[in-house]
């Protein structure tokens, strides 16, 4: 939540600049030459390009925003047992957490004027939305409330620009679409507050998932408008797959009554991104 914090009042400090507020400013001049923003296609001279035709290759870029849980299951009903005297409910991830906070950090560098390969770092976050029932064995409930949902890792991705167009609001927009794939470690998640009616099961607390390397891809769009010469911020949606999650059979092991409430397939969230970037 503090990450997310951060967030807003870095949005709300640039606010002016995002909006094209105060009429058309000259840094929105774009030549699809160089990829850059605030150099006329009429070259003039960048100071660190003396032809005014040189490619902005290197770029910065970071970016934070909410992750909403979008499908599949964390707790998996259809895929237990089904002993005589069980009966149990699929919980879903959005069911079992709040919204998550991402963030990522990283670089591209441009293939071509329109054309960037990125390489980000991530972390993800999202609190646990409290006790949670799974179902019943025998008529007594069986609650508890997961653990709190932690993951970072990595991914590469290729992103494609369009030309930019003035906008309604903004004074220049650049649409973009992205392709990512990588790999996230997802921390453990345990049951906490574990009761079978008014007892605790295996003292109150017992692993659910082992922490693991997982697959990830996202399919995304966006778009950026300059707030400066060499910088410019961005919304960026769309949606993000990830691998299922490695079952912890210590006390749920195959074939008890609990076992296979943990084989969690997938996850699928929508994330919602501001994103900045700074070209060297």
């Amino acid at each position: 939540m503090r990450i997310l914090m951060l967030g807003a009042a870095a949005i709300a400090l640039s606010g002016c600049s995002f909006l094209g507020l105060g009429g058309k400013k000259d840094h929105t001049n774009y030549n699809p030459q160089t990829g850059y923003y605030g150099q006329p296609a009429a070259h003039t001279p960048d100071k660190r390009c003396h032809s005014g035709n040189c490619l902005a290759r290197w770029n910065l870029e970071g970016g934070i925003g909410p992750s909403f849980a979008a499908g599949n299951n964390i707790v998996t009903a259809s895929r237990s047992n089904n002993l005589e005297g069980t009966e149990f409910d699929s919980i879903s991830f959005g069911d079992a957490y709040d919204t998550g906070v991402r963030a990522e950090l990283g670089g591209s560098y441009a293939l071509a004027p329109n054309t960037k390969v990125s390489l980000l770092g991530h972390y993800e976050q999202a609190d646990s939305d409290g006790v949670q029932n799974f179902g019943s064995i025998n008529g007594r409930a069986i609650t508890g409330s997961l653990s709190d949902y932690e993951a970072f890792g990595a991914e590469i991705g290729l992103r494609q620009y369009f030309q930019p167009t003035n906008g309604i609001i903004l004074d220049s927009v650049r649409p973009y679409v992205e392709a990512r794939a990588g790999v996230s470690r997802v921390g453990d998640i345990s049951v906490d507050n574990a009761r079978n009616g008014d007892r605790d099961i295996n003292g109150g607390s017992f692993g659910f998932y082992e922490d693991s390397w997982v697959p990830t891809g996202a399919a995304l769009v966006g778009l950026e408008t300059p707030v400066a010469r060499y910088t410019t911020i961005g919304l960026e949606t769309g949606v993000r797959f990830q691998g299922g999650l490695k079952s912890d059979n210590s006390l749920l092991a195959p074939g008890t009554a609990l076992g296979g409430l943990n084989n969690n397939q997938g996850r699928v969230t929508i994330p919602v991104t501001i994103r900045g970037r700074y070209r060297f």
